[in-house]
């Protein structure tokens, strides 16, 4: 399609300035939601409008950040007491506990107070000034919640949903499957650098030190490319440095070495969890268990100490190299 996005809000290029691999004239739509740039790419313009209402409406529903919202009363509900979820929400919580489990809860939904309580209480821009509010509870639970059915849990722990990457993964596989259903097969929805495709496209992974400039380029065909660093939601407290991807076990901000970690896989949902236990564990536990849990996945890392690794199933992509 030959775009070359510009830097966005998220601080990733849109992983890439993702371009058809074939010279295809592509209609492109670009908008804000869920704290990030999105653009849509594709021939369909009836497809892009399906597209962004998906993405809007989804961010309306099961953002923390919009008050009285069905996520904001969800979270401000009392404990022990029965709460319906819409399908979307319900849909969403189930997905995201089946990752949460492959991940042995390093990244999970349920960290919303702790996310307020180290200062990340609004969307994030370039000016953000943290605001440190509310208390967590150090208590570590794997599923504080009673599933009475899809529809109604209980909350057996006062916490607070922050579906945050889940969510974006979430919604970029469902339009991803509604483009199937269309019988659309050439696409990009890339939100805040974090993207899927229909068809085959070049996409670059930004470098996290020299920002706006890809480090890597590779093709893909039909998978989902998320980045998570720790170079942009950054913020400091005193001398105490904070940032957005906390340990699912303690609840802080994870300080690993690692400073981004890109994955390739089927889906963004497996991606985004992919990316952020590479980002949280380390190095070798997380490649441990992404060997067992996340087999069919490819991850270039990014380490504090200028270092690149790359594996996992080289399968994924083609055309691998250095940009220039």
């Amino acid at each position: 399609m030959g775009t070359r996005p510009n830097r966005e809000c998220s601080g990733k290029r849109l992983p890439a300035g993702a371009k058809q691999l074939e010279d295809i004239t592509m209609i492109e739509t670009k908008f804000r939601a869920m704290n990030s740039s999105i653009l849509l790419s594709g021939m369909d313009l009836d497809a892009h409008l399906q597209i962004k209402k998906m993405i809007v409406d989804f961010e309306q529903k099961a953002s923390r950040f919009i008050p009285e919202n069905q996520l904001a009363f969800v979270n401000h509900s009392p404990l022990d007491v029965p709460i319906y979820l819409d399908s979307t929400l319900a849909e969403l919580l189930d997905r995201s506990l089946q990752l949460a489990r492959r991940s042995d809860f390093y990244v999970h939904p349920f960290l919303g107070k702790e996310m307020r309580a180290n200062g990340y209480t609004e969307s994030f821009h370039e000016q953000y000034q943290p605001v440190f509010t509310g208390f967590a509870e150090k208590h570590f639970s794997r599923e504080p919640i009673e599933r009475l059915s899809k529809s109604w849990i209980i909350k057996k722990r006062d916490f607070h949903f922050d579906f945050g990457g889940f969510g974006k993964g979430y919604i970029i596989n469902e339009g991803i499957k509604h483009l199937k259903q269309k019988g659309v097969n050439r696409f990009l929805i890339n939100a805040g650098g974090d993207l899927a495709v229909l068809g085959s496209y070049e996409v670059g992974i930004e470098h996290p030190v020299l920002m706006g400039e890809d480090m890597i380029k590779l093709s893909i065909t039909d998978k989902a490319l998320v980045t998570s660093g720790k170079n942009y939601r950054r913020w400091t407290r005193g001398n105490q440095e904070y940032h957005h991807i906390l340990n699912g076990r303690t609840g802080e901000p994870a300080f690993n070495g690692v400073l981004q970690a890109s994955v390739i896989a089927n889906t963004a949902m497996e991606a985004e969890t992919a990316a952020k236990l590479l980002c949280i564990l380390p190095f070798d536990e997380a490649k441990a268990m992404l060997y067992r849990n996340f087999p069919r996945i490819a991850y270039f890392v990014y380490f504090e100490k200028d270092k690149i690794a790359i594996g996992g199933d080289t399968r994924l992509y083609k055309r691998l190299e250095a940009a220039k």
